[in-house]
């Protein structure tokens, strides 16, 4: 409930008893006193000045007398204002009711995507400048900074040789003056600033031969009584909109904030408000647009303030609503259910060449509930390296081979999928499943047989790249979708894969550990399983940062693991030279190895070759007929040879955590404990902690989420992805975990009394509002 919306339901009420009193109204005192007080509440609202000025005549006229008269007029003037829908009416205006916004500045805010008055009070600072300090003009320093109030003496439109003008206003304020220059919205200016005028100033103060001045600096201007007590604050910095000055769009947001902040619904339930002592909304949108001087710029900067955890908690609590609705929806459709009680899933897990650990149990047991059922499952499966997800996807589709369905597992590149391809066909021998593999590589004759083969139902599982998005690719009896490395594929493709089958189940795989908060946001609508135990016997990898110039070092290190019988991964970040970037390339990189290691087989592999040609060399390095592989990041995910023991990663700075993290998931897979070395050069501190973070942990989770607080969520999520990130207007996933828990917790209870938002049909519209589309952005089905 707005702070309006409260003073409403003050008034709606005394206002009814007293168009229903029986008695004189004249008498009745209490009532009159009741009503009076209700009216005054409103003073001080930040509410449109019709609104304030209705109230106001409403109180005085209370105060001289109350009668039927009266009250009727009361009812009449106060009745859009009491209308519970009259706040969220005012906000949708359009941003041209706020004073300052033109035809000219109200199409450059739609541009911006800000088209009522609520998109402007949500488009919120950036910035914040410390102006609390004034100096005087004959203690300003060259290259600083600086706040003062000063007076015009002079004003003086020049003429520069280049054709150019400029407005050069000299100010003083009795201790020096100094000069202020504009090339540009001079016009304005020279109308404005008149001898005589005071000024609030603020600008970067430079040196022009022997004198100070200051460039378009930040002008205000101000009244001859204003107290210089008063002049004091803290000045907020907004995202640029084209067309329209900072300072306009201050003013602009200034305004707006005038006019309706009161009117900014709260949603957030009061005892989660209460229990995380966050103040009002209101209060919190006038203090994260013009701050009181009490308060502190690093917090603001930081988003740190009490009012900025308010509106984050707001906006997180809409986001976990509509989350939970969408997870509601999907639970309320229908899909067959699969027999994951079957003997051949039985036969399966006891044909498993291993053992099954802690972890994989429970999330097959997971899994297992979801197929079982008679709606679509759709379930993300985080695990970290080598942790085994994919023979969760096989257990999963043998329950459909079992329920007579198809599974089609998606994969991002050829080599995964010809890994997947190979182990799916390893562990589909015993049970008699048909594995199929189709990309972009495979022949037309063998995608025709293919084509057929899954029209005659001979084929239980189909594995590919994005050629199983194609339309001309059929999937009969589809019923189980996987979708491994699902952060690597958009939504679009994702739901072109499920709308191949009838609401088919859907499992997504991520060998890269989700952070939390982005697994509770970005993925809010699926449900989670997370593996973190290692198969027994596999040793964490030991990294090693080195240098440059360490080659030799390097060097002898990949000659004592092959003299172990071992083998050697060498990854670089480029296939061959780049005059672009000055960076060694793997074509290169493998010639020189060619010729340093002449009794060596070594071999080179990189996304530009065909399919065959990629095949046979990773089936001679898995038979160690090579023993020194060449790669650029194709082997990144799934390429499982358990005699590379060591990773050597050519100018590692370049690569991102999680990247070197999955690379270096590709040694140590056996009984040998790996190492990787990564040569690298880093500049700037973020590059040496994510290198310094690699050496220090072994653990895909520590390491998302501490690549999470230095890149952000955009940028760790990468270009794909980040386009379903949901566009949070204040909310920082990585500054704001615990008021991501306390929104989520207050929506689980909230939805657990009303499921349907049946009593709260406001918000269910707020959440709409909100999110709309972009409630997808998560799910596959």
């Amino acid at each position: 409930m707005s702070a309006f919306a409260r003073v409403a339901q003050g008034i709606r009420g005394p206002l009814e008893y007293a168009r229903g009193h029986a008695g004189p109204l004249e008498r009745a005192p209490d009532l009159a006193g009741t009503l009076e007080r209700a009216l005054r509440r409103a003073e001080g609202l930040c509410i449109p000045p019709e609104a304030a000025r209705r109230l106001a005549e409403s109180a005085e006229e209370v105060a001289a007398g109350l009668s039927p008269e009266v009250v009727e007029r009361l009812a009449a003037r106060l009745e859009p204002l009491l209308d519970p829908q009259y706040p969220a009416l005012v906000l949708a205006q359009r941003t041209d009711v706020i004073p300052g916004v033109g035809p000219k500045s109200r199409a450059a805010l739609r541009r911006r995507e800000i088209r009522s008055v609520e998109d402007l009070l949500f488009f919120l600072p950036r910035s914040y400048e410390d102006r609390r300090a004034l100096v005087p003009i004959a203690g300003l320093q060259v290259g600083r900074g600086a706040c003062f109030a000063a007076t015009v003496t002079r004003t003086h439109l020049a003429e520069l040789r280049n054709g150019r003008r400029v407005l050069e206003v000299v100010v003083t304020d009795g201790t020096a003056a100094v000069s202020l220059k504009w090339f540009r919205g001079i016009a304005h200016f020279n109308e404005r600033l008149k001898p005589g005028q005071r000024l609030l100033v603020a600008g970067d103060v430079r040196r022009y031969r022997y004198a100070k001045e200051l460039y378009h600096p930040d002008v205000e201007l101000l009244a001859e009584e204003t107290p210089l007590e008063t002049l004091p604050r803290i000045v907020s910095g907004y995202p640029v909109v084209e067309g329209v000055p900072p300072r306009t769009v201050r003013r602009i947001s200034e305004a707006a904030v005038a006019y309706a902040s009161d009117l900014v619904e709260s949603w957030l339930p009061e005892g989660a408000c209460r229990e995380a002592s966050l103040p009002g909304v209101g209060e919190s949108v006038r203090e994260v647009h013009c701050p009181s001087p009490h308060l502190d710029p690093d917090e603001l900067r930081e988003r740190r303030t009490p009012y900025h955890q308010r509106l984050v908690a707001e906006e997180l609590f809409l986001l976990q609503v509509g989350l939970e609705q969408r997870r509601r929806e999907l639970a309320r459709r229908r899909a067959p259910p699969l027999r994951t009680d079957d003997p051949r899933v039985a036969h399966a897990l006891e044909s498993l060449p291993f053992e099954l650990t802690a972890d994989q149990r429970r999330a097959w047991q997971e899994i297992a509930a979801d197929l079982s059922r008679p709606s679509p499952a759709n379930r993300l499966v985080i695990g970290d390296v080598g942790t085994g997800k994919t023979v969760l996807a096989f257990l999963a589709a043998v329950a459909a081979a079992a329920s007579g369905g198809l599974t089609a597992v998606l994969a991002p590149t050829e080599i995964l999928a010809e890994q997947h391809h190979a182990t799916f066909s390893k562990l589909a021998g015993p049970v008699g499943l048909r594995v199929a593999l189709l990309t972009g590589s495979t022949r037309a004759a063998e995608r025709r047989s293919i084509a057929r083969l899954l029209q005659l139902g001979e084929v239980s599982v189909v594995i590919g790249t994005h050629a199983l998005l194609s339309g001309a690719t059929a999937l009969p009896r589809l019923v189980l979708a996987v979708i491994d490395e699902q952060q690597r594929f958009g939504v679009e493709q994702r739901r072109t894969l499920a709308e191949k089958g009838e609401q088919p189940h859907v499992l997504a795989l991520s060998a890269t550990p989700i952070p939390r908060t982005l697994a509770l946001t970005v993925f809010g609508d699926l449900d989670h399983s997370v593996i973190r135990e290692r198969p027994p016997g596999r040793s964490p990898v030991t990294t090693r940062v080195v240098p440059p110039d360490a080659g030799r070092e390097v060097f002898d290190a990949v000659k004592r693991t092959l003299a172990g019988g071992e083998q050697v991964y060498v990854v670089y970040p480029l296939i061959e030279e780049s005059e672009a970037q000055d960076l060694k390339d793997a074509r290169r990189g493998f010639e020189r190895l060619q010729r340093s290691l002449p009794d060596v087989p070594v071999g080179l592999l990189h996304g530009r070759m065909d399919a065959a040609e990629r095949h046979s060399v990773m089936e001679r390095f898995a038979a160690g007929a090579i023993r020194v592989l060449v790669s650029t990041t194709v082997i990144e995910v799934g390429v499982d040879v358990h005699a590379a023991t060591l990773l050597v990663v050519q100018h590692a700075e370049r690569f991102g955590l999680a990247q070197l993290h999955q690379l270096r998931g590709r040694v140590g897979r056996g009984e040998r404990p790996g190492t990787a070395i990564l040569i690298g050069e880093p500049r700037g501190e973020d590059a040496s902690r994510r290198l310094a973070i690699l050496e220090a942990s072994d653990s895909g989770f520590d390491i998302a989420e501490e690549d999470l607080r230095i890149r952000g969520a955009g940028q760790w999520l990468g270009t794909r992805q980040a386009g379903h990130l949901p566009e949070l207007r204040l909310a920082d996933l990585v500054l704001h975990g615990d008021l991501l828990d306390l929104a989520r917790g207050a929506a689980a209870r909230l939805l657990e009394r009303d499921p349907g938002l049946e009593r709260h049909a406001a918000l269910r519209a707020a959440v709409g509002r909100r999110w709309g589309r972009q409630l997808e952005f998560g799910s596959v089905a």
